[in-house]
């Protein structure tokens, strides 16, 4: 049997790194892209979202995985052209590219396509993003949903030891400085083990759809930091519980239901 090539697009993202690390262990041929032009290693080319250029993508992969974006919220706000440019037209230009030299697409989606008022979105629910990230996903996915060779993961926050804001907490705490967890922000946490293998179960299927992978639960940060830290007893007494005035007090949900091409989606789940 012919080893599956697979090309990640953001190899050197939290996702990209944990994936390429999955799928080499797993027998893959692994290539990718970063938009860091210096010293690019072996298998890695340079492709930039802000100015595409395509050449690189002129063959066959097996599974194009597109985690590269700008996922900053604020920065999406702010600067909205700059953003829909590279989160929706360049990255269909993108999947149109990779499509037509038959490569099957994975887009990495969010839970902000929802609106938040109510808990574990099923992958069926009618979308109604809120904010300018979630729209440009939404965009995104609208153009793949009729697209045979193209499906679409949806996550919640996923969680490793890079992620920006446990790295903060991390080294705030390790100098012996309090951190400041929200009561009134909500995550539903998803671990990048969890996903990676979500996104190998989607490689090895090659089936067109909206599928989910969400935490178990939805908690607070606080909640979230506490449970995080529970082993440094030390490190706890300087947890402090705060309400973010910017989030008017308001719950705001942000679980899917975990929905995935295997019987039992739940069981890829663990907390």
């Amino acid at each position: 049997m012919a080893l599956k090539k697979i090309l990640i697009i953001g190899i050197d993202s939290e996702i990209g790194h944990a994936l390429k690390k999955l799928l080499l262990q797993n027998g893959f041929i692994v290539e990718g892209t970063s938009r860091k032009k210096n010293q690019l290693p072996n298998g890695v080319s340079f492709f930039d979202l802000k100015e595409p250029s395509f050449k690189f993508i002129d063959k066959h992969f097996d599974c194009v995985i597109i985690c590269a974006a700008i996922t900053n919220i604020s920065e999406c706000e702010k600067q909205s052209f700059e953003s829909e440019k590279v989160n929706v037209k360049n990255t269909i230009k993108l999947i149109v590219n990779a499509t037509k030299n038959n490569s099957f697409v994975v887009f990495l989606s969010s839970n902000s396509v929802f609106d938040g008022t109510k808990p574990f979105y099923k992958h069926t629910d009618k979308t109604n993003p809120k904010n300018q990230y979630g729209k440009f996903k939404n965009s995104v996915e609208e153009f793949i949903k009729n697209n045979k060779d193209a499906c679409i993961l949806r996550l919640t926050k996923v969680i490793s030891k890079k992620t920006p804001i446990i790295k903060n907490w991390e080294n705030q705490l390790a100098q012996g400085n309090s951190i400041v967890a929200y009561t009134n922000k909500f995550l539903s946490p998803v671990s990048i083990d969890n996903v990676v293998n979500s996104i190998q179960i989607l490689i090895n299927k090659k089936q067109n759809g909206i599928f989910q992978l969400g935490g178990s639960k939805e908690v607070s940060y606080f909640e979230f930091a506490q449970s995080y830290f529970k082993k440094s007893p030390n490190l706890l007494k300087l947890i402090k519980a705060d309400k973010d005035i910017m989030n008017d007090n308001r719950k705001k949900f942000n679980s899917l239901k975990t929905y995935l091409p295997i019987k039992d989606s739940a069981s890829i789940i663990k907390n």
